[in-house]
This record gives structure tokens, C-alpha cells and sequence, in this order.
């Protein structure tokens, strides 16, 4: 239970599905911090309005749930990720699902990890009112659920227009029948990056995963630059939200100030983290007046070229691994969707694998004994078999066109991820 924040612990109905927020999601009268001591005993004044369209489709929330510091970690070189309390909660059985902002990958990353899925849908669908804003281009809330028909219930019910929120879409409801969903392979086409697949030694799942679909190969044009663009525009953000953080109207105030300046240098000192600190700095320094044009306006204007590179009429959905040998790689791999505003998934991949006589090794699959392996050893979930051969095994993320989150989900069918419910 040390994924949960002190406040916590709603004992949900039987029978009632529940659902968790991270502690950057407002909730009326119940303490939200972002993680931050900054936001240290601040009580939240309203609803945000994904908590309320669940309240009204009889979801009990059984609550907050920790992560790091505005969501920060993963962003910066050396960066040290802290466990999502949204992760865990979920691969734990605390709740059916969870909603969380991920804008830096962190949580993607650990869902692959512990055997759960991240949907994130596209920018707009789903509405920031009552979200604690870090990063206002790629806040996006997203679920973790154990299974693809949670996540597309959750999408369901926190989706659609928001009067509250500038950025979002008119058309945004999401409305699919998982049940309906075509499970055709030939009808999604994976586009697969090359140069992508090609800068690291990536899970073998990724290539057994693909013998499911059609294939398109393409160049994923600046990918080189992708953890660099991702940076300096991260930055900027960061640092312009958190200039609200003074001590004066609300979260952590500093004793022992002699004037204005001291009280705003010593609650900001005092409060924010390392990581935190270091952020708004560089974003302060790519908004100045000497560096404007040569980061912050050149990191937009190629964020606007990769949009525009993608070819989303030659394929439906593009893989992505999920992690990465260091922090600009992981950064890298999880910044398409954030960048672009696209809705992806994210999951643990468990190939077939081959076993000794022939027999299969997927979830829920046979051996020749009718579950244990030919020497009576029992093949555990993507484990090794007795005779020395592996089950692929590893993360993946699939991303689809703007508000084509239908293919995301045809694919997880195809592919039969249903039955890829296991714990870690």
C-alpha cells in the first residue's frame, strides 16, 4: 500500500469497479500536492472533471496515488525514476483503473515493466480542468489498467467535449465497441522505424509481435533529435508554470523573510526538488531573450516538421520499443505522441515461444502435459523452458492517428492481448 499517499484508503462497494488518481488531479476537499512540497497542505477547491464524469458513472475512487515531483523524473539526463504509485496500484489489484498524466514516458516505461497497459488518448479528448498543469502542450491524462477493456471503459466514460478546457477537441468522445472490433490482421498496417529499430538491441517480442500484421517500413525522419526537442520544450513549460509557486496565496510558505524577494527565493529553495529546480532553470534560460530563437523557436518550428513527416495513410500504427539504454534514448522513444498530440499504448509483450516436442508457451496456451512442460517443470509467464529456449518477452508501444485510437485497440485484439493479463 506505500503507493498511496497518506490520504487515502476509500473502501470501494462489492461488486463496484474503482479507480485511483495520481495526486495531480484535483479532488474537492482532499489534499493534492503534484508531488511537490510546494503544494504542501493545499486542499483542493473543486472537482476536476474527469473525477466527476466518473462519480456520475458510479465509479468509486479509492485514491491518491504517488509520483514524482510535477511528474519531472525521466526528463533530464541521469534523471532517477521514482515507482508510480499509479503503476503499482494497478499491477497490485488496488483498483481497476488508474488516471495520470505522463509526459516524460516514466510511467509507460513502468507499465511495461510490471505487465500492465498505458493509453494515452489524443490531446483534447480528454479534459485538463482540475489537472495540475506541468507541461500544458502534453498534459494529457491517461489510464493504466490491467486489461484493454478496462482502459477503453475508463477512455469512455472521462472522454468528450469540455467547456472548461481550451484545448479541447468538439469531436473528442471516444465511442468504440471492443467486442465489435475487427480482428482482420490484414486490415492494420504496422509502420515500422528502421533507423528506430536499428540505433539499439530492442526485445525480440517487437519481431514476433509484427508477424501478426502487415508490415511498412519507413525512415522516422529526426528521430535523432527527438530527446533534445523534447527537453527544451519540457523546460520552457515547466519553468512557466511553476512561477505561480511563491508562498503567497497557497502551498509552502518559508518563515524568517525580511521582504517580498526573500519570501518568494526562500519558499521556491526550500520546497522544490533538484530536478524540479533544474528544470525551471533551463527553461528560463531557452525563453530568455539571448537563447529564444536559437532553442525554444527552432525546437518548435522541427516539432511542426515532425507532425507533418508522419504518414499515417501508409500505415495505421507505428511500434515503438519501450525503453531505451539511457535517458535521452527513453526520452526519445516515448516523445512521438506527446510531441504530435497522438493516442498510443503501451504494454509488456509475451511472444509465443517455442517448447520442446512443439508444444506452445503464450498465457493460458499448452505444452504436451496439459500445462507443465515436458521434464514437469511449469514454464512461467515469458520465462525460460527446461530445454533452454526463450519466450520473446518485452515492451512495446504502439501509436496511431489523431483520434484513431480504434486501431489501437483492433491491433491489442489481433494480437490477442487480452490473454497477456499476468503479474510481474
Amino acid at each position: 500500500m506505500d503507493h498511496f499517499t497518506n490520504d487515502n484508503s476509500i473502501e470501494s462497494p462489492s461488486g463496484a469497479l474503482s479507480a485511483v488518481l495520481e495526486d495531480s488531479i484535483m479532488q474537492k476537499g482532499r489534499p493534492v500536492t503534484a508531488g511537490s512540497k510546494i503544494l504542501e497542505n493545499f486542499i483542493s477547491p473543486l472537482d476536476a472533471t474527469v473525477v466527476s464524469r466518473l462519480e456520475e458513472s458510479g465509479i468509486t475512487i479509492s485514491g491518491k496515488t504517488k509520483m514524482s515531483e510535477f511528474g519531472i523524473a525521466g526528463l533530464l539526463p541521469g534523471s532517477d525514476e521514482c515507482a508510480s504509485g499509479a503503476v503499482s496500484a494497478i499491477s497490485d489489484g488496488e483498483a481497476d483503473f488508474a488516471l495520470c498524466n505522463d509526459y516524460s514516458g516514466a510511467v509507460r516505461r513502468q507499465t511495461a515493466e510490471r505487465g500492465v497497459f498505458y493509453f494515452h488518448p489524443t490531446y483534447g479528448t480528454v479534459s485538463r480542468y482540475g489537472l495540475i498543469p506541468a507541461v500544458p502542450s502534453m498534459d494529457q491524462i491517461g489510464v493504466v489498467s490491467k486489461t484493454p477493456e478496462a482502459g477503453l471503459r475508463a477512455l469512455t466514460i472521462i472522454s468528450g467535449y469540455d467547456a472548461k478546457d481550451g484545448a479541447m477537441l468538439e469531436r473528442g468522445q471516444l465511442a468504440i465497441d471492443y467486442e465489435q472490433l475487427t480482428t482482420d490482421n490484414k486490415s492494420i498496417r504496422i509502420g515500422v522505424p528502421s533507423n528506430v529499430l536499428s540505433t539499439g538491441s530492442y526485445p525480440a517480442a517487437i519481431g514476433e509481435f509484427l508477424e501478426n500484421f502487415e508490415t511498412v517500413d519507413f525512415e522516422m525522419e529526426y528521430f535523432s533529435v527527438f530527446a533534445s526537442v523534447m527537453r527544451i520544450l519540457c523546460c520552457a513549460e515547466i519553468s512557466s508554470c511553476l512561477t505561480r509557486y511563491d508562498g503567497i496565496k497557497f502551498g509552502y510558505r518559508a518563515n524568517g523573510f525580511s521582504d517580498l524577494h526573500e519570501l518568494y527565493a526562500k519558499s521556491r529553495t526550500e520546497a522544490l526538488g533538484s530536478e524540479a529546480k533544474l528544470a525551471s532553470m533551463l527553461g528560463a534560460m531557452v525563453l530568455s531573450k539571448d537563447y529564444y530563437d536559437k532553442y525554444y523557436d527552432k525546437a518548435m518550428r522541427i516539432r511542426r516538421l515532425i507532425k507533418e513527416s508522419l504518414q499515417f495513410d501508409k500505415y495505421d500504427v507505428i511500434i515503438m520499443p519501450a525503453d531505451g539504454a539511457d535517458t535521452d534514448a527513453r526520452l526519445a522513444l516515448h516523445a512521438l505522441p506527446m510531441l504530435c498530440g497522438l493516442p498510443s499504448v503501451t504494454l509488456r509483450y509475451r511472444g509465443r515461444g517455442t517448447m520442446p516436442d512443439g508444444g506452445i508457451t503464450p498465457d493460458g496456451g499448452t505444452t504436451p502435459d496439459g500445462g507443465i512442460t515436458p521434464d514437469g517443470g511449469i514454464t512461467p509467464d515469458g520465462g525460460i523452458t527446461p530445454d533452454g529456449g526463450i519466450t520473446p518477452d518485452g515492451g512495446i508501444t504502439l501509436v496511431a492517428g489523431v483520434m484513431n485510437e480504434k486501431a489501437l485497440f483492433a491491433a491489442l485484439k489481433v494480437a490477442k492481448l487480452e490473454k497477456q493479463v499476468f503479474k510481474p
